[in-house]
């Protein structure tokens, strides 16, 4: 007894090709995201700049805590200026910079709301 599978298994390999062709087409159209099931898409308004300029000659990891909850911005070299997109997550935020070698700091709580653009100045240690 043969059973045969061959059109069957081309069927299902062409629905789910058409699916995923299907998706990619309501993803991206006109050059801009749009949303389907698999996506969230939110609004650049929403983010939070921060524009860290590093005076110090270290480098710098800088962390953003969110209610207490520590999340990893980026680095700056030492002697340069970087500015990060973050996304919003709380109404309060504090800052912090990992030295490379050792040594850090850590910022007071401040108010953020979305759409700022913040900046941390580090001095020269």
């Amino acid at each position: 007894m043969i059973i045969s599978r061959g059109p069957r298994l081309i069927a299902r390999a062409l629905s789910g090709f058409l699916l995923a062709a299907t998706l990619t087409g309501c993803a991206v159209q006109g050059g801009q995201l749009e949303a389907t099931p698999f996506t969230e898409v939110r609004p650049f308004d929403e983010d939070v700049l921060l524009t860290v300029e590093n005076n110090d000659f270290r480098d710098a990891t800088i962390y953003v805590f969110w209610s207490g909850v520590k999340r990893r911005v980026g680095r700056v070299t030492g002697k340069t200026k970087k500015t990060f997109r973050m996304e919003w997550l709380s109404e309060e935020a504090q800052f912090g910079a990992d030295f490379l070698g050792r040594g850090g700091f850590r910022t007071e709580t401040i108010p953020v709301v979305p759409g700022d653009h913040l900046n941390l100045l580090i001095p020269i240690g």
